[in-house]
Order: C-alpha cells, then sequence, then structure tokens
C-alpha cells in the first residue's frame, strides 16, 4: 500500500485526481455543537476495541441483552456505549459499523441510546494510515468501486512502470482499495458518520474515552476537548488536500513521509513565479503544522496510554484535576489491551481498562461488557457461562525487589535520610521501614499544602493520613522501574516498559517528560517517528 514517492508521471496523473476529488470536501466542519455529556439512566453498556470482529461482537451484544435474535435492539432506555477501534486487524469492520449505525436509529425510538466514541483506528482511516487494513476488510468495499476504474488505474500504472508491475499496483491498492477510501471519505457513507463522533462522552458520574488522558487535555471542558478534536482531523484533511492540489503528494506516498516528500517536491519543483512558490509553501506549512496537532498526536485523548499503561502516582496529577474538571468519578477506556485479557480497575476504581481483547484471532481474548447499574461497575464475558462480577484492580507491576503492596506503606510511613542534594529543591533520599528501603527523590511542593503528585513527593515524612490513591510508587535510581516501570513486562503488541529515564525527567519537568517519556512509550515502539520536526504517527 506504500510506494516510494518517486512514480513515474504518467501513472501518477489518474490517481492524483482520484485522490483530489475525495479529499476536495474535506473542509473544516466549523463550530457544530452536538450533545456530548448525558444524565444518569438506570443501566449503562459499554464494549471496547471491536477490531473488526463482528461475530464476537454481535454475540456480546447478544449476550447482555442489547439486541435479540435477529440483531434488532433490545436494551429498551438503556445507553450503550463504544470505546471505538472497530476498524483493522479484523474481517468484519464494514459489519460493525453498519451494525452499530442501524442500532443507533432503533435505539432511539426505544428512549435508549447507542454511543460510539472516536478510536485512533478511525481516525488513522480517516487520515488514511492504512497499515492496519486487512485485505478482507478492502474487499467488503469492492461493489463500491466504479466499473472498469480499477481496469484504468492498473493500466496507466503498468504504463508507467512496464509489463510485470501489475502486482505492485495491486500490493498498494488492493481489491476494494478504492470503494474503501471513497466510503470513508468526508463525503462518504461512513467518512462523514466516523467524523460526526465525539472523542469522549459522560454519562452520569462516568467518562468514556477510548485512549485516555494526557497534558493535552488539562482544563479543557468536555465540550472543548470535542471540538478541538473534530476540528484537527478536519483541518488534516483539509490540509491534505491542499498538498494534493499543489501537487505536493501523492496516493502512494506513505503516511509518515508524506511531510518530508512533499518538502523535497517543493524544494526540487522550478517556480519561477515567486506567488506561486509562496503559495506552496503556506500550503506545506499547513499541512506541518496539522499533521502536529497535539489532538491527534501520541497523547491525544484517543491515543495517550498513560491511564493504562503508566506509574499510577505519574498519572494521578494528569487524571484526578481531569475528573474533577468534567464532575465525574470515573474514567472508562479501550485502546491498551489489558496483560490477561481481563477487564481491570486502577487508581483506586477510578479507571476501568475494557480492552480484553474481543478479536480473538489476534489477541486471544475475552469479548467482555461492562454493566453500569444500581451503583455498581460490573463485567459480562460472553465466552463464559457466569453472572455479572464485580471488577478487580489491576496488580502494580513493578520491578523493584521489594514487594508491590509494601512500596507506598514503605513510603507514608517510613523513616527518611537525606543523602544527597539533585537539583534546587530535590533531594535524594532513602526511605526505610521494617527491613525494606526505597531510594527515591523527594521534591519540594509548590504552591499551597503539600499534596503529593507526579514530580512533588513532599520533603520529609508524610503521615499515613496524607497517602493517597496516587502515592503509589518510590522515584529513586535504585528503585529501576518503580519510578515509571510499573508497566512491568507486557506481552501486548504495543507493550513496553516506561524508561526509568524518562521518569527521572518526570521529577524534574513533569510537562517534557510526557512528551516524550512513559506516556507514549507503548506507541513509540511500534511508530518510530521518522522525522521528529514534523511528523507524527496516529
Amino acid at each position: 500500500m506504500h510506494s516510494d514517492g518517486g512514480s513515474p508521471r504518467r501513472s501518477r496523473h489518474a490517481l492524483h485526481a482520484l485522490w483530489l476529488g475525495l479529499l476536495s470536501c474535506a473542509s473544516p466542519t466549523g463550530a457544530q455543537k452536538q450533545q456530548d455529556s448525558f444524565a444518569q439512566v438506570e443501566r449503562v453498556i459499554a464494549f471496547a476495541d471491536v477490531h473488526g470482529a463482528y461475530d464476537e461482537l454481535a454475540g456480546l451484544l447478544r449476550s447482555v441483552g442489547v439486541i435479540d435474535a435477529n440483531l434488532r435492539w433490545s436494551a429498551g432506555a438503556a445507553r450503550v456505549v463504544s470505546l471505538g477501534d472497530l476498524l483493522d486487524r479484523g474481517a468484519g469492520s464494514r459489519k460493525a459499523m453498519d451494525l452499530l449505525m442501524r442500532l443507533q436509529g432503533e435505539a432511539g425510538a426505544a428512549g435508549g441510546a447507542l454511543h460510539v466514541v472516536l478510536g485512533n483506528h478511525e481516525a488513522m482511516n480517516l487520515v488514511g494510515d492504512l497499515r492496519e487494513v486487512t485485505p478482507a476488510e478492502f474487499a467488503a468495499y469492492i461493489g463500491e468501486e466504479p466499473p472498469g476504474l480499477r481496469e484504468r488505474l492498473r493500466g496507466e500504472w503498468v504504463a508507467g512502470r512496464g509489463n510485470g508491475s501489475e502486482k505492485g499496483f495491486d500490493e498498494h491498492f488492493p481489491p476494494g482499495f478504492f470503494g474503501q477510501r471513497a466510503a470513508l471519505s468526508k463525503e462518504g457513507k461512513y467518512g462523514r458518520w466516523l467524523l460526526s463522533l465525539p472523542a469522549a462522552i459522560v454519562i452520569g458520574d462516568t467518562l468514556f474515552m477510548h485512549g485516555g488522558p494526557s497534558q493535552v487535555l488539562s482544563g479543557l471542558s468536555l465540550q472543548e476537548i470535542n471540538l478541538r478534536y473534530r476540528s484537527a482531523l478536519s483541518e488534516y484533511l483539509s490540509a491534505l488536500g491542499g498538498l494534493m492540489a499543489a501537487g505536493l503528494v501523492d496516493p502512494g506516498d506513505p503516511f509518515e513521509d508524506r511531510a518530508d516528500l512533499a518538502e523535497r517536491r517543493l524544494a526540487a519543483a522550478s517556480l519561477s513565479d515567486a506567488n506561486a512558490l509562496r503559495e506552496r509553501t503556506d500550503v506545506l506549512r499547513r499541512f506541518i503544522a496539522a499533521d502536529r496537532d497535539p489532538m491527534l498526536d501520541s497523547d491525544g485523548p484517543s491515543w495517550s496510554r498513560g491511564a493504562a499503561r503508566c506509574n499510577e502516582t505519574a498519572e494521578s496529577d494528569v487524571l484526578r484535576p481531569l475528573l474533577a474538571g468534567l464532575g465525574v468519578k470515573r474514567l472508562v477506556i479501550g485502546h491498551t489491551p489489558t496483560r490477561d485479557q481481563r477487564v481491570a480497575s486502577r487508581f483506586d476504581g477510578a479507571v476501568i481498562e475494557l480492552d480484553s481483547g474481543m478479536n480473538r484471532a489476534v489477541y486471544h481474548g475475552h469479548p467482555a461488557a461492562l454493566l453500569l447499574e444500581h451503583d455498581a461497575a460490573r463485567v459480562v464475558y460472553a465466552d463464559e457461562d457466569r453472572p455479572p462480577a464485580g471488577i478487580p484492580a489491576e496488580p502494580l507491576y513493578v520491578s523493584s525487589p521489594i514487594p508491590d503492596d509494601a512500596v507506598a506503606s514503605v513510603l507514608t510511613r517510613g523513616k527518611v535520610t537525606v543523602s544527597g542534594t539533585r537539583a534546587p529543591g530535590t533531594l535524594d533520599v532513602v526511605v526505610e521501614l521494617g527491613g525494606l528501603r526505597v531510594p527515591a527523590a523527594f521534591v519540594e511542593a509548590r504552591g499551597t499544602g503539600h499534596e503529593q503528585g507526579a514530580g512533588r513527593l513532599p520533603i520529609g515524612p508524610r503521615p499515613a493520613s496524607r497517602a493517597g490513591a496516587g502515592d503509589r510508587a518510590a522515584r529513586g535510581p535504585g528503585a529501576a522501574g518503580v519510578l515509571a516501570g510499573e508497566t512491568g513486562a507486557l506481552g501486548q503488541p504495543s507493550g513496553c516498559r516506561c524508561e526509568v529515564a524518562a521518569g527521572w525527567r518526570l521529577v524534574r519537568n513533569p510537562a517534557a517528560a510526557r512528551a516524550d517519556g512513559c506516556v507514549r512509550c507503548g506507541d513509540r515502539q511500534r511508530r518510530p517517528h521518522t522525522r521528529a520536526r514534523s511528523l507524527r504517527r496516529l
């Protein structure tokens, strides 16, 4: 599906014109106000990360009474929430969208609702990052391609590259590719729907989001989060259309190289007209700005993994203010498969991780639904004949030799010995209790009070009454992995261990550490920045 950006001119023209047509209507949507906060209802049902597993999705919805044997809405006035990532990695992604789009109408007619939160894989498909789309997913759109289009484009491709290049065309543009791109364009059936979806919603006292919070969302209202996210997606598509119209990007360009290739083409262009050069330069600058929008970056609401993977001490300063600002008590997320493919909670129940690997062929997990009713959170697994069960807390995963449960106790009640000064306001210390010894860094709290948070551990012993939900881990070179290594060895496709060095940066500078530290480590392994100046991968 990728090319080297150097395709012959004869085979570029038709593909270029086709893609430009798909992008020509991709202008910003404007400040379209949509409801994204809803009152508490008697029953809320949520599920996460379908990834094309249509059969598992249908079985799960039947098992919790959302649909009947005929796939019709049967949940009455309940609210059902999909946490996104319907697409990629599974053949049934289009069927999953069709099912949920139909159920939205049926639910409304019955007095209920079905909400879909946009996931990063929906965003990837919208902007043309197609590396996770399977051949079977493309094939579902073969019928959407105009008769003769594929043969004509293949003929121009071969004419520009010579006999024997047919295989290359099919590799770059699998059967159904052009139908899929049209259907997911801004004016396509699925593109229109996906671009209308929120990044987050609130029902009662619960926030639903695909990825999770980061400093990018700090101080934003729910409406601002959703408006900025939608605007970022629309601006990216509009800016990409500008690049295409200027002839600076081709349909076969690798997604991650678009800005680099456009810059090279601009530099190589022979433009004697200063106004034309200025216009193309402005187009490129606009695209680079859209490409670097933090809402679409690794810390955006559809991509951040901090609430699922990073040390609770480090993340409490992000999570707690967001929940308080939005007036909710819990956050439900998908995006990051749990370590044992079972629904789990973190932050003393303030975060529920719902991605248990529904797509069995890929994750070998368990289709799961979260039930919020009678002021309780329970989970149901479609492949198990058991009643709804409580949600267990995820254990701490640290590489310190000190038992996980003892770390917080040592920091809370232990004797503190200062071993040196690391920086102004920051001391290297050793905390000891009952024969256990934890090296740590205590940073002087600023402002009123002495609350503990990421990078603000108070100097001196802390009374037990001040140990909060985030007081889980020590920060020090001797506690390797405790600082930012709570993730441990995850064994997931996008798993990693948060770097201790990044965690130490967090002690000194929380904003800088989160910019390239543990929050993004899970994505960085799979999505290396080929050019950090202008590129990031969704």
